[in-house]
């Protein structure tokens, strides 16, 4: 829990400190996003600067668009796996749902805590992506999965803020463009970062704090 916290303090903390950087890419990120085309690829390039910021190196443009280019092709199956699998949940559940039988119910029911599962999934997925040495989809989603489950309440809080921030967002809408993606994103990478600093798998100076806007 306290981990959790300070990781959500650090991630407020490092955004309010790049605020001019990281609402910049978070319009850059909006922008390309409404051609849906390119909004893989952009969020590639938002996770990579936002990961760079959460090691402390700060911030580049030039991160953005190589990390779009980088990871194109594997953020397209990415999102191409995300629709297909969203497909199949919501097929099923309507389809399960037409029928009156408590077997039904029970499958519905299971339906529904795989799709909570698999979104959860998602919040580290591009951490973990940009993390490895391996740039495996398969393999972020293993690493993604097992930090969920062995990291139950920490990752509950960390969605719990994220929820906060997007429905405060849908809200008032201005924050979709300058703030909520790249928050998010800041979040996630802050997260892995952090449980891999615990579990040795990263030195702790990885986690070193870094201020400014470096466009």
């Amino acid at each position: 829990m306290q981990a959790a916290l300070a990781v959500i303090w650090e991630t407020l903390r490092d955004w309010w400190d790049s605020m001019v950087g990281l609402a910049t890419f978070n319009l850059v990120w909006l922008g390309l996003s409404l051609t849906v085309l390119l909004c893989p690829p952009a969020t590639a390039g938002l996770y990579a600067v936002t990961n760079s910021l959460a090691h402390g190196k700060g911030q580049r443009l030039e991160d953005f668009v190589e990390a779009a280019r980088r990871y194109a092709w594997v953020s397209w199956r990415w999102a191409l796996i995300n629709l297909v699998i969203g497909a199949l949940l919501a097929v099923n559940f309507v389809f399960y749902g037409s029928i009156e039988a408590t077997g039904a119910f029970f499958i519905q029911l299971g339906l529904t805590v795989a799709a909570l599962l698999w979104l959860v999934m998602q919040f580290y997925v591009w951490p973990f992506l940009i993390e490895q040495e391996q740039k495996r989809l398969r393999t972020a989603l293993r690493n993604a999965l097992f930090l969920a489950l062995a990291n139950p309440l920490y990752t509950l809080l960390l969605l719990l803020v994220a929820v906060v921030a997007i429905v405060f967002s849908l809200v008032a809408i201005l924050p979709l463009g300058f703030f909520t993606m790249s928050f998010l994103a800041l979040l996630s990478n802050r997260a892995v970062v952090e449980r891999l600093t615990h579990y040795g798998k990263l030195p702790a100076a990885d986690i070193s704090h870094a201020s400014g806007d470096d466009l």
